[in-house]
């Protein structure tokens, strides 16, 4: 008789360590399920700002009516490309016409240089500011060029000096030209911030 209420306790020992195993285990499982969740399900904050893509810069170009390609020499120097872009740039009916040309020189340093003409019934006349080209670095751009066409026509051009070395910041200048009889000139200039790459302080 012993034995068998021996037999019997040692039975109800096992169910209640069963049971309390099941516990333990029902406690911790759903909060494994909300970590797989987090990571294989929507992402997380972490994962969202990694992936934020960054702004990418734009010249404001975009009716291409030509595009011409060229070779490099042989160190890989020279005139890539030559884009033409139509636009009536003095709202008199015709389209006049900005040309990009794209250099490089065999380096991580390339820029482009434009030209501006206007279209005097057939006859081009060139309106190009002095200087309007990039300066573009491995590390930072130290000159960048920008259209806008409406609701008047400019050239936004923002500028900083180089000082001790490409990725070493400086005080950035916004220029900007609009056409003024039949001339594109200096309307305004601003002095901006120290940076780098003068990329970032260009705004939509």
């Amino acid at each position: 008789m012993q034995n068998d209420n021996k037999t019997a306790l040692l039975g109800i020992i096992a169910v209640l360590a069963l049971v309390v195993c099941i516990a333990l285990w029902y406690i911790h499982a759903p909060k494994q399920s909300n970590d797989n969740k987090n990571t294989l399900g929507a992402p997380t904050t972490q994962v969202t700002q990694k992936t934020k893509s960054n702004h990418v810069f734009w010249d404001g170009l975009d009716r291409k009516v030509s595009a011409v390609k060229y070779n490099t020499d042989e160190t890989g120097t020279g005139i890539t490309n030559v884009d033409v872009f139509n636009a009536d740039i003095n709202s008199d009916g015709l389209m006049d016409k900005i040309t990009k040309t794209h250099h490089e020189n065999a380096t991580a340093h390339f820029w482009d240089e434009y030209k501006i003409e206007l279209n005097n019934n057939g006859i081009w006349q060139n309106i190009t500011p002095k200087g309007l080209r990039t300066t573009q670095g491995a590390e930072c751009a130290l000159q960048k060029i920008k259209f806008v066409f409406s609701p008047v026509f400019q050239v936004i051009k923002i500028s900083r000096p180089w000082t001790d070395s490409w990725a070493t910041p400086s005080m950035a200048t916004k220029t900007v030209y609009e056409l003024k009889n039949g001339k594109l000139q200096a309307v305004s200039t601003q002095k901006l911030k120290s940076v780098c790459d003068v990329t970032e302080l260009f705004t939509e």
